[in-house]
């Protein structure tokens, strides 16, 4: 499947999903009237993830062939709610084809390990997108189980690996006591969660020769949105989230500061001027280090609620944070402002967290501590982890607490290297 023309997209969804259709008819659009080529894309209104909960998968999903499968995709739920989305295309961007060609390399036997929820749409959409080369091995890992997944690496000899970044550096461990050296993989395709020097330079370490793919995606999408390797220098320069956009199967925007993407494809669950939450900077006419020629970056900044942040494998929400306050009553209002930080220690990958938050009265060294054995306790960052979990396990150092009288409202900050370069916009 071929990107499609935008006025044949916007005929296919009008024509074909009810979804849509009653979407725009709220807003006042009508493409007959209100779109007659490429420069009235402006004219339509913006879709957002509320408005793809607000109703049933199905009656949201355009079911037009029996030529192939649909697969159910799975967000993580970083926001709240999870979304599924229908899939049958997961599309190779140009910038995979382009590194494939420039080192002259394709993987031989790939392994996925990614959570089961959306593992197999990855595999099942990629190989009807031919993302996988034919002839490769396909193998599916256990994200729950080390152990199995490094015997399947070893057994398959595996040379291509799909994988979250945090989740990659834990698991070169097990690989490496399973008798199968990181150094086996060459091709480490990263997904998942934002990244950090910390773990671009641990990354390198611990699997030193492969070539890494840097991937900025969604759920919701067909391709890759954005891609950069391990050989962008100057890339990587910018940001530890600048990538080289699709500009093949995406229109990309950005109204007041926000990503908003349209997807070139007439897609089960189509995606047109979708607001993915995400602030970006679009720069145009970037020479990068790896000589890809398509010169359109995009870097990619804070989400735009500032309410939740996913990354090291841990979810962090202002709801669960808020409760846990409110366990001290009289102590502390609902203010609060957590800083994140990824940090590298002794070869593991780690996140250093500072809570400040706006106390009632002066806080005492036992308020202190009683604030931090509730934090801990209370605080759920993953379906099976407490925050004092992470912190035993020592995949979080021991929070840090600051008080500031004069803080107002609640947000969950990424690390300042992210948030730089949308400091002075």
């Amino acid at each position: 499947m071929k990107p499609t023309k935008l006025v044949e997209l916007i005929n296919y969804v009008w024509q074909n999903s009810n979804f849509y259709r009653e979407l725009w008819k709220r807003n006042e659009f009508f493409p007959e009237k209100d779109f007659q080529n490429d420069n009235d894309l402006k004219k339509i209104p913006i879709l957002t993830k509320e408005d793809l909960l607000s109703i049933s998968v199905q009656d949201r999903t355009i079911f037009t062939s029996n030529n192939y499968y649909y697969f159910a995709d799975i967000s993580s739920g970083t926001g709240g709610r999870p979304l599924i989305t229908i899939k049958s295309h997961h599309f190779i961007p140009p910038y995979y084809n382009f590194i494939q060609k420039l080192t002259n390399k394709s993987p031989k036997s790939c392994l996925m390990l990614r959570p089961a929820s959306n593992a197999a749409a990855s595999i099942g959409a990629g190989l009807q997108g031919q993302f996988f080369p034919p002839g490769s091995i396909i193998s599916l890992g256990d994200i729950n189980d080390f152990i199995l997944s490094a015997n399947i690496a070893r057994e398959m000899e595996v040379d291509w690996l799909g994988i979250r970044p945090s989740t990659a550096v834990s698991f070169a461990k097990t690989l490496e006591q399973q008798g199968y050296s990181p150094s086996h993989i060459m091709f480490l395709y990263l997904t998942g969660e934002p990244l950090t020097s910390a773990a671009i330079s641990l990354l390198k370490h611990v699997y030193p020769r492969a070539l890494i793919l840097y991937i900025y995606a969604m759920t919701e999408g067909p391709s890759s949105m954005g891609m950069r390797s391990s050989l962008c220098a100057t890339l990587e320069a910018i940001s530890p989230n600048a990538y080289h956009l699709n500009t093949q199967d995406f229109i990309f925007e950005t109204v007041n500061g926000l990503s908003i993407v349209t997807a070139l494809h007439q897609l089960p669950a189509p995606l047109i001027r979708y607001n993915t939450g995400d602030r970006m900077i679009i720069k145009n006419g970037f020479k990068c280090s790896c000589g890809f020629s398509d010169g359109t970056i995009g870097v990619i900044g804070p989400r735009d609620s500032e309410k939740s942040y996913k990354i090291g494998n841990f979810v962090f929400r202002e709801e669960a944070i808020k409760r846990a306050l409110g366990k001290l009553t009289g102590f502390f209002t609902e203010d609060f402002e957590l800083q994140i930080e990824q940090i590298t220690e002794n070869n593991l990958l780690l996140l250093f967290l500072c809570l400040t938050i706006r106390p009632i009265n002066e806080p005492t060294p036992f308020i202190t501590s009683t604030i931090k054995e509730i934090l801990e306790r209370e605080v759920r960052i993953s379906p099976t982890e407490s925050l004092g979990d992470a912190i035993r396990r020592k995949r979080i150092k021991p929070i840090e607490i600051k008080y500031d009288v004069s803080l107002k409202g609640s947000r969950i900050l990424p690390p300042a290297e992210i948030i730089k370069p949308f400091q002075n916009i």
